[in-house]
């Protein structure tokens, strides 16, 4: 039954041996920030982190990249973080889109399983974890490597605290699901199917047609994220990506600015985004809301000119907040 999972995982840790044997003699130099792990599903209000380079940085590198299992001590749902980068001496774009491809196969077959057995989406991390082991943690088997054919000429490492996760789903999904929720609590308590919690919900969303989408919103823990520039001094930046893993990068003529990744300290930390966009309330206890139209403003994206540079990265989507 998980033969499809375990042949796509393997195929992806023989790229990673792979990967991992060659990229540490391009390096010219680099350094990483150990980030604490967690032992429970919540963020303290302090993480001090820790700066290496060197050779130790390296070998912390390869073990983070190769790593899909939970540590010792860390909590379920939660993710190892190592930010940082390494300027190479020759590009290694290649084989990290062949890794992410190889990523996203692993997904795929997950989700060709899922819908095979009539499953949940939530059921996603429980095939991963009955295909390759009770350790395995979907995130970290998942996240996105990145590399970059350029060399910066500045590279900043701050946290990111009030991040939001928006996930599309369509009405009929959110229909099916409650039916089922629905019918599974007036059997098992023995009532009607109209006193269950999950009928009531169904009447709220009774007018919205099936093929229209809404979005779950999902706060993300604070993590690390990496700003990129790569075009002349005085221009916006070119990327940012998340930093749970080091970002690889060509070398230059000459050595970027790099501002270090700080501690986390939630007293300290600054108010939110001004421009993030207002949610329209469907069903607010469920985090379901109408997708919010119109662009970011120019504070981040505006008319931003693609990045020119062959790369993993491409731009995110937008944030959402409730009113004020």
């Amino acid at each position: 039954m998980y033969e499809g999972i375990q042949r796509a995982h393997q195929v992806l840790v023989e790229q990673l041996a792979s990967f991992n044997s060659t990229w540490p003699g391009l390096v010219v130099d680099g350094r990483v920030w150990q980030v604490p792990l967690l032992n429970e599903q919540k963020t303290p209000d302090v993480l001090e982190v820790r700066e290496v380079d060197g050779q130790a940085a390296i070998a912390l590198a390869t073990a983070a990249l190769a790593s899909h299992q939970r540590d010792v001590g860390q909590a379920a749902g939660t993710v190892m973080r190592l930010p940082g980068y390494f300027r190479l001496q020759a590009s290694v774009l290649p084989q990290v889109l062949a890794i992410n491809a190889s990523k996203q196969a692993v997904t795929d077959e997950i989700e060709a399983l899922r819908l095979a057995l009539g499953y949940t989406p939530e059921m996603r991390p429980r095939l991963l974890r009955r295909a390759l082991g009770a350790g395995v943690t979907t995130k970290q088997l998942q996240r996105t490597i990145h590399a970059f054919d350029g060399a910066p000429r500045r590279i900043s490492f701050t946290w990111a605290g009030h991040t939001t996760s928006n996930q599309r789903i369509p009405v009929a999904t959110v229909r099916e699901q409650l039916q089922a929720e629905a019918e599974s609590r007036a059997q098992q308590q023995g009532i009607p199917l109209e006193q269950t919690p999950e009928y009531q919900d169904l009447r709220t969303i009774a007018n919205l047609a099936d093929d229209q989408v809404l979005i779950k919103h999902k706060v993300v823990a604070p993590h690390p994220r990496c700003t990129l520039w790569f075009g002349e001094r005085g221009e916006k930046w070119d990327a940012i990506i998340k930093a749970n893993l080091p970002v690889f990068l060509l070398a230059g003529e000459a050595e970027p600015k790099v501002s270090a990744l700080r501690d986390f300290d939630r007293a300290a930390r600054g108010r939110q985004r001004g421009d993030v966009k207002a949610r329209a309330e469907v069903w607010a206890e469920r985090n379901l809301y109408l997708p919010t139209g119109g662009q970011r403003s120019d504070v981040e994206e505006g008319d931003r000119v693609p990045l020119k540079t062959s790369s993993t990265y491409r731009l995110g989507g937008i944030t959402y907040e409730s009113p004020a």
